[in-house]
């Protein structure tokens, strides 16, 4: 005579399935952490402005230019895009960079800016080959967009810049270039909307003020 074995209790299995998986879920890292990854960051280029050659040519074009690697306030050094909030707290925006270094990136930008004025007859960085005449030094002070009590921030950006002669580095000529460009929305687009506004200003500024000294 066989004996009779209760039917297992499917509900109850399929309530213990449920709560393991609930519980391993709510693991970190448990099942998104073993195969996921943080999302790279996003990031931004700037754009020079687009000067014509100056017309007719300058008498002193075959002089040369040196541009140093700018000088970067605290904070302003890295890639990160730096955002000033209330009480002067600096800190970058999350998960997005420029393409390079904020120093190297202007630095870069400057070059391209003068070169296309036409007014020197090479315009070179720091590992240049050419021997310049004439040094551009830069001080990046402002590079930041920074946040009022409330709305969109306001992009600031500002470069000190010095000329001098490279034989004895005696200064020529030196100025503040400055904008502030208020970005039309609180979104990243528009906060890079607002970089390229202001910088380009910047650069059109140090190209009207850069200009080869006159025999």
């Amino acid at each position: 005579m066989k004996t009779l074995r209760p039917a297992p209790n499917l509900r109850a299995g399929r309530s213990v399935t449920c709560a393991l998986t609930a519980a391993l879920a709510s693991l970190p890292g448990c099942f998104s952490g073993l195969h996921g990854q943080a999302a790279p960051p996003q990031r931004y280029v700037l754009e020079p402005p687009q000067l014509a050659p100056d017309s007719p040519a300058v008498p002193a074009a075959a002089a040369s230019l040196r541009v140093l690697a700018p000088i970067a306030a605290p904070g302003l050094a890295g890639d990160g895009i730096a955002v000033v909030r209330s009480g002067e707290r600096l800190d970058d925006y999350a998960n997005v960079r420029w393409a390079a270094a904020a120093p190297a990136a202007l630095q870069s930008l400057v070059i391209r800016t003068i070169r296309s004025t036409a007014r020197f007859a090479a315009v070179e960085g720091d590992v240049g080959a050419v021997a310049a005449g004439y040094l551009l030094s830069l001080d990046l002070t402002h590079f930041e967009a920074r946040y009022a009590e409330d709305g969109p921030p306001t992009v600031r950006v500002e470069i000190t810049v010095g000329l001098a002669r490279s034989s004895d580095r005696a200064p020529l000529r030196g100025f503040v270039a400055h904008s502030e460009v208020k970005a039309q929305a609180d979104r990243m687009q528009a906060v890079i909307a607002a970089f390229q506004a202001a910088t380009q200003d910047v650069l059109q500024q140090i190209a009207a003020g850069v200009q080869p000294p006159q025999p």
